[in-house]
């Protein structure tokens, strides 16, 4: 049977992250602006073991049959308003298997009973398509438009606010 669980990345985890962070077609959705080295990579993982929400945000490593699918994160995490935006990347080997969504109901459900949170939210460009269909499928609503809010390549884009109440 498959089994996708999440979990904190470890040093051993450095290389995949390091792969996944400087690939740069997804830039334009993680903001990234440049590559990362393995050192960084690295000193991300430790903060992320020794402090994690404490700094506002935590990623965790997404595996099916304990292979490596991709990272999932709690991010802008706000325990006096219960909440906390969600971002996730599959590496291009392991998408369209529905390792996304799974990884992402283990997400809201660990948010809702162990962290007690009130809501979870994201923003996706309008164009991706996957990324609506995949959030809008585990009960994320649209709840606002962020007009021209990404710029990237000489291009603004539109960002729709998506919420879910746990």
């Amino acid at each position: 049977m498959d089994s996708v669980e999440i979990q904190i990345p470890t040093i051993e985890d450095a290389a995949f992250l390091l792969e996944l962070e400087n690939d740069s077609s997804i830039w334009k959705v993680s903001y990234t602006t440049e590559k990362f080295n393995l050192k960084e990579i690295e000193l991300f993982i430790v903060r992320n073991l020794l402090e994690g929400l404490e700094t506002g945000q935590i990623r965790y490593l997404i595996t099916k049959n304990h292979i490596r699918c991709g990272c999932i994160d709690l991010f802008e995490y706000d325990p006096q308003n219960l909440r906390a935006g969600v971002g996730i990347i599959i590496h291009p080997n392991f998408q369209h298997q529905g390792i996304a969504k799974a990884a992402l109901l283990k997400l809201i459900e660990h948010s809702k009973t162990v962290l007690k949170l009130h809501q979870l939210h994201c923003t996706i460009m309008d164009e991706n398509l996957a990324s609506i269909s995949l959030f809008k499928s585990v009960g994320f609503a649209p709840s606002g438009v962020r007009k021209d809010w990404t710029y990237f390549d000489g291009v603004f884009y539109d960002e729709t606010f998506y919420q879910l109440f746990i």
